[in-house]
Parts: C-alpha cells; sequence; structure tokens
C-alpha cells in the first residue's frame, strides 16, 4: 500500500485579476464547494447533504461512471473552520483527505489557496512505477483543481451568485 502527497498553492488575486476577491467571498465558494461539489470537480456527476451543522457537513457524492472509487461514490465528513480552512475525510480504510486553506499574504486581498491531499492507494506497491506515475497524476490533477476552483470563484462574483461587497 502506498499514500500519495500533494499540496498545490495559487494566488487568488494575481496582478490584473478582476474582479479582487475577498476573503469572505472565498469562505462563501468554498462552502458552495462542500455543498455542490458537481459545480467544481468535474468527476463529480451529483451529490447529497447527509448531515450539516454550522461547522461540519457530511456528503455522499456520486461519481461519473468510470471515475472515482471502484463503488463509484463516496462519504465525506467535511470540518469547516471559518474562513480559512476546510478539511474533508473520506469513508473507509481508503478514504482520502483533502484540506482546502486559504491564506493571506501581505494584505487583505493577498490571498492564496492550497489544496493538499493525501491518497491512499491500498493495491499500488510503494516505490513502484504504478505509485510514480499516479503521483505525477494526481500533481496534475491538484494544479487544475486549486486552478479551476478560484476561476470558479472568481465567475461567481461576477455574475452576482457571491456576495460583490
Amino acid at each position: 500500500m502506498v499514500v500519495l502527497y500533494q499540496s498545490q498553492t495559487y494566488p487568488i488575486n494575481p496582478p490584473g485579476a478582476e474582479p479582487v476577491l475577498t476573503l469572505e467571498q472565498v469562505w462563501d465558494v468554498l462552502v458552495i464547494k462542500c455543498r455542490q461539489p458537481e459545480l467544481f470537480i468535474q468527476p463529480i456527476a451529483s451529490s447529497t447533504i447527509l448531515e450539516e451543522t454550522e461547522t461540519t457537513i457530511k456528503r455522499e457524492a456520486i461519481f461519473s461512471e468510470g471515475m472515482g472509487p471502484p463503488s463509484g461514490r463516496v462519504i465525506e465528513d467535511i470540518v469547516l473552520k471559518k474562513p480559512w480552512k476546510a478539511d474533508f475525510q473520506g469513508s473507509g480504510p481508503d478514504g482520502a483527505f483533502i484540506s482546502n486553506l486559504v491564506s493571506q499574504g501581505r494584505d487583505a486581498t493577498d490571498l492564496y489557496l492550497t489544496f493538499y491531499f493525501e491518497w491512499p492507494y491500498p493495491q499500488i506497491e510503494e516505490g513502484s512505477d504504478e505509485a510514480k506515475k499516479s503521483s505525477e497524476q494526481l500533481w496534475e490533477m491538484a494544479k487544475e483543481a486549486v486552478s479551476h476552483t478560484v476561476n470558479v470563484a472568481r465567475e461567481m462574483v461576477k455574475v452576482g451568485k457571491v456576495g460583490t461587497k
């Protein structure tokens, strides 16, 4: 068994980006991502909220055919740490752990989004060519996921789906 780790950070407000997103807007989008992952994650076809409190969400995500885990579905427990972080823990022994973390640099608009992944692969041997290939694929997926989330956030603000303060 191997556990693959990956992390990717993307600037939320690079020079020239319009509109400039606030921490509150980014947080609101992350909560939408927790509730409706299919808007952000292409392999997810649909989702259902099973339980929700102010700081937690339990959801079921259904994947498109041939995507995701062998069962085609996953139950995730999400812990919300407003306004900085959402942690996702998949169910079962091969459930992934994912963290979406917002951080701030020099000032209130110097924001970054980091996605951190722990993906257990019980069927892959550590150090194998398959482990290396899977790690490279995860790296590419991580880069795409974090940049796509920032782009969706910006579009949601532009069209008024998220506050325009």
